[in-house]
């Protein structure tokens, strides 16, 4: 139990205690500490003091039931990205799914001109996880595109280390990312997989899932992503528009 999780507690204790101790016309026990003058103001601005912690009450009870929400969707986001790796590694072996990635992107602030996809979850086993920071608009990098049309993508381009002009040029035309959005990405991926990941009975795009690997292997054809994609399409009861965004 977090911290927070006791200010309802404590509030219920107070709000308890100040009606008690208006019915029998003082602070119950702290009589002799607190003067006349006090007590009177308390029991004067008793609603006003009561109201303003009813009020926080609520406030810390929904804070709570968001961040709780939150924290499941985070945990079966991570799940997610866990058995898509383990299947990926099962039908292509260690070699190619250890220069993988799995990540999860949720589009923040949707129906609004501001909206855009931030990771909230990833798995990988190569190096250490690194928070990804950077975020994208619709339409912006693989992820982005994906989200826009909203429809699978399978994206190959040249290698970052071998051809760094091509590299960012292709990132550029194709995918609206320009070099200096290329240079803060933790990893120069080659090989990209992105899957719409929807709401939960409906077609509108909650977010992405991104396959992204370091090289490439013929063998993730879009047969194989339709594979991929159905995987996910088992988890979309937990993405309900009700959600916080």
């Amino acid at each position: 139990m977090t911290k927070l999780n006791w200010v309802p507690k404590g509030i219920t204790v107070i709000l308890s205690y100040l009606l008690a101790s208006a019915s029998a016309g003082k602070l119950l026990v702290f009589d002799k500490v607190f003067d006349k003058v006090f007590q009177t103001a308390v029991f004067d601005n008793l609603l006003v003091i009561c109201l303003i912690l009813f009020i926080l009450y609520i406030i810390i009870e929904f804070t709570i039931y968001f961040r709780n929400n939150d924290k499941k969707l985070k945990t079966q986001c991570n799940n997610i990205c866990r058995y898509v790796y383990k299947y990926i590694e099962k039908h292509m072996g260690e070699n190619f799914v250890h220069a993988c990635r799995i990540t999860i992107f949720k589009a923040m602030r949707q129906n609004t001109e501001k909206v855009y996809l931030e990771a909230i979850s990833r798995y990988q086993i190569k190096e250490p996880y690194k928070k990804a920071r950077i975020t994208f608009r619709p339409g912006e990098g693989a992820v982005g595109k994906c989200f826009e049309i909203q429809a699978l993508i399978l994206a190959c381009l040249p290698d970052y280390n071998k051809d760094y002009a091509r590299y960012c040029e292709e990132s550029n035309n194709v995918y609206k990312l320009d070099e200096q959005k290329v240079e803060k990405l933790n990893v120069k991926s080659c090989l990209f997989l992105c899957i719409p990941i929807k709401y939960f009975d409906t077609e509108k795009t909650w977010g992405v899932l991104v396959l992204d690997s370091t090289i490439k292997d013929t063998r993730l054809d879009e047969e194989f992503a339709r594979g991929v994609e159905e995987i996910i399409g088992h988890y979309t009861v937990f993405f309900t528009e009700g959600e916080k965004q």
